[in-house]
C-alpha cells in the first residue's frame, strides 16, 4: 500500500460516516514527514474530523490519527507499514505499470528535459543540456539511479537473500537526510504517470535527495571490520525503494539508464 491507498482508505472511512460516495483527497506532507501526513478529507466530505480520526485508528497504516482545530486530520504512519511499503516499492509494486521499449530512442538527458518542460517550465540553455554536470536535472536523475544501483549490488554481495527490515531501526533514523529522502520516496508514487512534467518533478526530487543522502548516510559498512547494523539494513531498503521509484518513473518517460555514468 502506498500513500495513495492511504488516501483512499481515509475516503472510504469518510464515505461510511457520511453515508454517500465522496472523492479521495491526497494526503499532504507536514513538517514532521515522513512520519506525519495531513488530510483534508473531513473538510471535503463534510464529516466530523474527530469521528473520522477515530475510525482510522485501527487501520494498519496508521499509528495514530488526530483531528486538528482547522478540520484537517494528521495521520502518523506505522513503522511496520512504512517498512512494508518500501519493500513493495523496491519491487515496483504500488506504482503505475511501465515497460521500456527494446531500444529507447534518443538521448536520455534530452528526453528528461523534454518531460520536465512539458508543462511550460523554462528550458535549460542548450549549453547546460549538453553538459554532464549536476546543474543538469537529467544528469542528476541518471546519476542517482546509477548510485542506487551500485548500493543494491553491494547489498546483495554483502547479504545475499537478506531478511526483512526492522521497523524499529527505520523509525529510529533521525538524520535530516534520511527523513528527507524517505519523504520524497513515499510521496513520489502518486505523482508518477500523471503528467510528464509531474513525473519528471517527482524523479528529480527523489534523485536530489538521494545524492545528498548517499554522501552522509552510508547504507553499507565503510570501515574495515565494520559489521552491518540494523541502521545499514534500513538504509539499504530505503535505497532499494528509491531505485524502484527512479527506474519506474524513468520507464514511464521512456528513458533508459546508460550502462555507466
Amino acid at each position: 500500500m502506498t500513500l495513495g491507498r492511504v488516501a483512499v482508505a481515509v475516503c472510504d472511512a469518510a464515505t461510511y460516516l457520511v453515508g454517500m460516495p465522496t472523492t479521495p483527497v491526497p494526503v499532504e506532507r507536514t513538517d514532521r514527514a515522513p512520519w506525519v501526513w495531513a488530510s483534508a478529507q473531513a473538510l471535503r466530505s463534510r464529516v466530523d474530523p474527530g469521528a473520522l480520526a477515530d475510525t482510522l485508528r485501527e487501520h494498519p497504516a496508521v499509528a495514530s490519527a488526530t483531528a486538528r482545530a482547522d478540520g484537517w486530520l494528521e495521520l502518523t504512519l506505522a513503522p511496520a507499514w512504512v517498512a512494508e511499503t518500501l519493500s513493495d516499492l523496491a519491487t515496483g509494486a504500488g506504482m503505475p505499470p511501465a515497460h521500456l521499449p527494446a531500444s529507447p530512442a534518443g538521448d536520455p538527458v534530452a528526453r528528461f528535459e523534454a518531460a520536465r518542460t512539458a508543462g511550460g517550465a523554462p528550458e535549460l540553455p542548450a549549453t547546460v543540456v549538453a553538459r554532464r554536470t549536476l546543474d543538469n536535472p537529467g544528469v542528476v536523475v541518471l546519476l542517482a539511479r546509477a548510485r542506487a544501483g551500485r548500493v543494491a549490488g553491494q547489498a546483495r554481495a554483502q547479504r545475499p537473500g537478506s531478511g526483512a527490515i526492522d521497523p524499529a531501526a527505520l523509525s529510529a533514523l533521525d538524520d535530516p537526510l534520511d527523513l528527507a529522502l524517505l519523504t520524497e520516496i513515499l510521496d513520489a508514487p502518486r505523482r508518477l504517470a500523471t503528467r510528464p512534467e509531474e513525473t519528471a518533478a517527482a524523479l528529480l526530487a527523489v534523485a536530489t535527495a538521494y545524492l545528498a543522502w548517499e554522501q552522509r548516510c552510508p547504507a553499507i559498512p565503510t570501515r574495515p571490520g565494520e559489521t552491518s547494523t540494523p541502521v545499514h539494513r534500513a538504509r539499504q531498503v530505503i535505497s532499494a525503494a528509491g531505485l524502484g521509484v527512479l527506474e519506474r518513473g524513468m520507464a514511464l518517460l521512456g528513458i533508459s539508464a546508460p550502462g555507466r555514468m
